[in-house]
């Protein structure tokens, strides 16, 4: 098995009520939890929106990332699969979809250690 990273951008959140977005919430966590009943849940977290952005050679920190909403990243999931169509296949059941959101799927080279 291979791990694989599903990065989390855009969503339409803003624009659900508070009971809409807790009922959406839920079925992030009965998704993961899904995922982990099944032994292909690694890890993950949603991210803020506060940032610093280091750049260059002079290593130039900056206020960010300033992107468009449906371009930030809010969170990540890391999830084993046999491939990388297993993986976006196990990507499809992300309630993101229901937002209107984007699920990237990366595969992770295990090299660094």
């Amino acid at each position: 098995m291979k791990e694989y990273l599903f990065l989390f951008r855009g969503g339409e959140m803003n624009e659900l009520s508070a009971d809409e977005k807790q009922k959406h919430m839920q079925k992030w966590r009965d998704w993961i939890k899904n995922l982990a009943d099944q032994g292909k849940f690694k890890g993950g977290e949603p991210l803020g929106n506060e940032a610093k952005v280091v750049k260059g050679k002079k290593k130039i920190v900056t206020d960010g990332p300033f992107a468009e909403s449906k371009e930030m990243v809010g969170g990540y999931l890391i999830v084993t699969a046999s491939d990388l169509n297993e993986a976006t296949e196990i990507a499809k059941g992300c309630p993101i979809f229901e937002v209107n959101g984007l699920t990237e799927v990366r595969d992770i080279y295990n090299t660094m250690i």
